[in-house]
């Protein structure tokens, strides 16, 4: 199925009022996307439909610090109050395609709000749904009811070139989310799938 060009990239954050050990103590990720042929793609190289992702960039989130594990985006005009946060660098592969249904399992060790990032092209570039929040709810639907997250007015910008600067909408919890395993997925955007990033 032809579907609508647009990037959908989801950010997981926690909001932590000093710099401390990192909160995401495991990253698994399952039905991605493999490298296909002699393909190899930086910073990851080759990897499967279960490789992980590539360990956080020192310095966590911050201008200059690559966004994806297969692609050298980096991330830029970073607001102060993200700066420094932990973050998952997805894989830009892991779109919409044969595969809807890759899962990312974060594992947190503390209770933290979480954030994640909405591309600000939703919902015009993707009519499937009524607006941004039902976007983010479908990645979380599992363990998240609607209205779980909410709009905080910030963006994170990505830079695919020199020219453009991809701007996401940060979405938060309302509340500080338990210890443990949080499941994203099915995200059937045509485009990026999601990252995401804590502190």
């Amino acid at each position: 199925m032809c579907r609508k060009l647009l990037i959908v990239t989801l950010v997981l954050c926690f909001i932590a009022s000093t710099v401390q050990a990192t909160v995401i103590t495991n990253v698994d990720r399952s039905r991605g996307q493999p490298t296909t042929g002699t393909s190899n793609k930086a910073p990851k190289g080759v990897f499967d439909q279960n490789s992980d992702p590539i360990p956080m960039p020192a310095g966590g989130l911050k201008d200059g610090n690559y966004v994806f594990s297969d692609r050298t985006y980096p991330w830029i005009n970073t607001p102060v109050v993200m700066k420094g946060m932990d973050y998952v660098s997805t894989f830009n592969d892991d779109k919409a395609s044969s595969e809807i249904m890759v899962q990312y399992a974060v594992t947190i060790s503390e209770a933290q709000k979480l954030w994640m990032t909405c591309d600000d092209r939703i919902p015009a570039e993707w009519l499937e749904v009524a607006d941004q929040a039902e976007a983010v709810w479908l990645t979380t639907h599992t363990w998240a009811a609607p209205g779980t997250f909410e709009d905080t007015g910030l963006d994170l910008f990505i830079q695919e070139s020199a020219t453009t600067n991809r701007p996401m909408s940060v979405w938060m919890t309302k509340e500080a989310m338990p210890a443990g395993t949080y499941v994203f997925g099915l995200m059937p955007s045509g485009k990026n799938f999601y990252y995401r990033c804590c502190s």
